[in-house]
């Protein structure tokens, strides 16, 4: 199978596996609580304990007990844990897994007899769970605008206590809270330890499926699902800190199909969607996994697999959203990016490239104190600027006309460069790193250059400027000074303006990127602010100087709106979203930002009315239930990709990825338990032509070809059999008519690895 998704910016670095993950090998925690199941108070004085590993603890006066600093020697171990108390029967739970870098949260709730509970591997592991597989007619009888129902507050379900479906099984009907059974899906059907783009596009899948047959009127006679593999696994003693964190990062979002909420079937791999007449329905979780390693998130995860669908907020939050940055300074990522002018013509760029005339640009941040490291600089007749942590950069490569801003020891630095008249940095006072929102503003009046610093509406800093216009021209020609050899056309990060990061890639020591948040950014052709002032109450509406305008309210997916309306715009922006830790990430923290309203913490379940035995019959209507996978869970934390950074010069250099036409790989093995994935992108403006060459054992070769489109990135399966297929040990040859990026992922039943092609044999 072949996935593509259009890049995002021309020569965005190919991320690989550079990406943040769930799970690390290491150490783990365990969080455990346990009550009585009758009347769910704590119980105190419990006894805890993981035999095989010697631990032991007491439960407090809540009923809570932990471990942490459990030492791994692999990225998981399945333990077995026990609690007994005083007049209860023993609780056992077995096979439950400690991932590394992970909470384990157990909810132990006590009778008066024993309770043993079995937890098996996740269905996207097992090959013999078997499916129940029913018919779609669900889909057609649906009628009724769903686009505005509210979320379930609880859903139905048929507790059998048993993972694999089985109608004869005696059952009670239990109530529960809506989110905390998506909670205690989720570990039971994604991978606890796979990328976090997977699982927060598995607790989509989740939830969606189960919101559309309670939206349905509920698939079985008395309940909405089962607790097993006729429908999805719930099991509400385990849960995890990952797989919560996915759930509550997607839980504003509904996937639509029309009007109607989107059935988000999922099987282990996609072919067995279109095996089961799911195609365009059906997402496939290895792919979903591999995509997630590959730098897609969880959005563009939901919109390849499910056909026609889109993503809205069911409550769009009261504040809106912002958008968090990371920090990471290398790869083209962690950023948005603003084309400014398009060297290939001499016409003009879209209004955000100001500096032929007076500009403000103001905005919202926030930064948390410590995360951005950078010292104080000397500010004066200097481009000292770009050594704070960027927030703003309108840098040339060692060309004039430029500005930009940073932060350097918590203040605030604005940067110029004017056209062969000089540079000056201007430095503000307050120390901006505290934690808290601020209204910063920067001018500059173009007739003699002078320059402006404000924040929260307080005059900081002033000062005399270069002159001159220092927009970007119109018919400039970014400098040969980019790539690996620092003699290639900087076009894909000079004629742009960049948020968050160094737009260059130089060297994020020396030129660090920011970390924390931005929102409601407004650029204006005109001097806003002559005097102190009292900083904006709400988000800014446009008006006639407003040349781009970005709420960044979107809160999902890459394109940053301009909402301003100027002529000659829209100009746009794209977030590039990645980094050793994702970013910048969407967030509803914003300067304007409304806490909802608490709700009670729910009990595991509220028991409905009893019934012995499976007697009611199933609707005629679908599953999400996934079949075999042959692929191990525990996949290797992924590393950041290298990247080649020269000395740094008097200005930032750019370092993108090499690229070639001809990468070799040695070793690949599709024979069982083993998977090998070849990851390529093409950071062209023209399809890139790609042969892949298997060269078998036997010394015959298997050759297949691909069409990789401009700015984008391919995920090939070896094993697929249009490829070289199963069981086969080979090595590879890739060649390109235009230089491409090219790795290898594996993976196998201990683990795996990323490995970079070699550009000679």
């Amino acid at each position: 199978m072949i996935i593509s998704l259009p890049l995002l910016v021309a020569g965005a670095v190919f991320a690989g596996l550079a990406l943040g993950s769930a799970q690390a090998a290491g150490t783990a925690r365990v969080e455990g609580y346990v009550t009585d199941a009758d009347s769910g108070a704590p119980v105190f004085g419990a006894l805890a304990s993981i035999p095989s590993l010697g631990l032991a603890a007491t439960t407090d006066a809540a009923g809570a007990f932990t471990w942490s600093g459990i030492a791994l020697s692999g990225p998981s171990l399945p333990v077995t844990v026990q609690v007994t108390a005083p007049g209860y029967g023993d609780w056992t739970i077995q096979d439950v897994r400690l991932i590394g870098g992970d909470t384990l949260i157990l909810r132990v709730s006590l009778t008066d007899t024993p309770t043993v509970i079995s937890v098996p591997p996740p269905r996207a592991e097992r090959p013999d769970w078997p499916s129940v597989q029913l018919s779609q007619a669900l889909f057609d009888t649906i009628t009724a605008d769903q686009s505005t129902l509210p979320l379930p507050s609880t859903i139905r379900v048929r507790v059998t206590g048993d993972p694999i479906c089985n109608l004869s099984l005696p059952y009670t009907v239990e109530v529960i809270d809506f989110k905390y059974y998506v909670k205690h899906v989720l570990p039971n059907e994604w991978a606890v330890g796979w990328p976090w783009e997977s699982l927060r596009a598995g607790a989509m899948a989740v939830k969606m499926y189960a919101w559309s047959i309670i939206a349905a009127g509920g698939k079985w006679s008395d309940a909405d699902v089962y607790d097993s593999t006729c429908d999805q696994v719930y099991n509400p003693s385990v849960e995890y800190a990952s797989t919560n964190k996915a759930v509550d990062f997607t839980w504003n979002w509904r996937l639509m199909r029309g009007d109607q909420l989107v059935r988000t079937y999922y099987r282990t791999y996609y072919y067995q969607c279109t095996d089961a007449g799911l195609a365009g329905n059906c997402m496939g979780q290895i792919e979903s996994r591999d995509m997630a390693y590959n730098a897609f998130t969880w959005d563009e995860i939901l919109l390849s697999f499910y056909d026609s669908s889109s993503l809205s907020p069911i409550n769009p939050p009261l504040g809106g959203y912002a958008l968090r940055y990371q920090g990471n300074g290398y790869g083209d990522l962690d950023r948005v990016k603003i084309q400014i002018d398009d060297p290939a013509t001499s016409d003009p760029g879209p209004p955000a490239d100001v500096g032929a005339q007076d500009f403000t640009i103001e905005w919202w941040m926030k930064a948390l104190p410590g995360e951005n490291a950078s010292s104080a600089v000397s500010c004066g007749a200097n481009e000292n600027w770009i050594y704070g942590n960027i927030l703003i950069d309108r840098d040339r490569f060692n060309q004039d006309r430029d500005f930009g801003v940073s932060l350097a020891a918590g203040r605030l630095v604005f940067g110029v460069g004017g056209d062969g008249t000089g540079s000056q940095t201007l430095c503000g006072t307050s120390d901006l790193a505290d934690g808290q929102w601020h209204h910063v503003a920067v001018q500059r009046r173009r007739s003699d250059g002078y320059l402006w610093i404000f924040v929260d509406g307080v005059l900081e800093a002033e000062g005399d400027g270069p002159d001159g216009d220092i927009s970007y021209p119109d018919d400039g020609v970014p400098g040969s000074f980019c790539g690996p050899t620092a003699d290639q056309p900087c076009t894909n990060s000079d004629p742009y303006l960049v948020l968050g990061a160094e737009k260059h890639d130089a060297d994020n020591t020396t030129y660090p990127s920011f970390s924390g948040w931005l929102d409601e950014l407004r650029i204006s052709n005109t001097l806003r602010y002559s005097a102190d002032f009292t900083p904006p109450t709400g988000t800014f509406t446009p008006d006639a100087n407003t040349v781009a305008l970005y709420h960044f309210d979107e809160g999902v997916g890459n394109t940053i709106n301009d909402t301003s309306g100027f002529a000659g715009g829209p100009s746009n922006g794209v977030r590039i979203y990645g980094g050793v830790i994702n970013g910048p990430e969407w967030t509803d923290d914003t300067p304007w930002y409304v806490p909802p309203t608490p709700t009670p913490t729910p009990s595991p379940a509220t028991t409905a009315t009893g019934t012995p035995t499976a007697t009611g019959t199933p609707s005629p209507i679908g599953t999400s239930t996934p079949t075999a996978t042959p692929l191990p869970t525990d996949t290797p934390t992924p590393t950041p990709l290298p990247t080649n950074t020269p000395t740094p010069t008097p200005s930032p250099t750019s370092t993108p990825s090499q690229g070639s036409t001809d990468w070799y790989l040695a070793e690949g093995f599709t024979g069982s338990g083993f998977a090998t994935f070849f990851l390529l992108q093409n950071p062209n403006a023209q399809p890139a032509n790609v042969s892949l060459t298997y060269m078998l054992d036997d010394g015959s070769t298997i050759t297949s070809s691909h069409t990789l489109l401009p700015f984008s990135r391919f995920t090939v399966a070896a094993q697929d059999p249009a490829e070289v297929g199963p069981d086969q040990t080979f090595a590879t040859h890739i060649s390109s008519d235009l230089p491409i990026i090219a790795e290898r992922a594996m993976y196998f039943p201990s683990g795996g690895h990323n490995t970079i092609a070699f550009d000679s044999p």
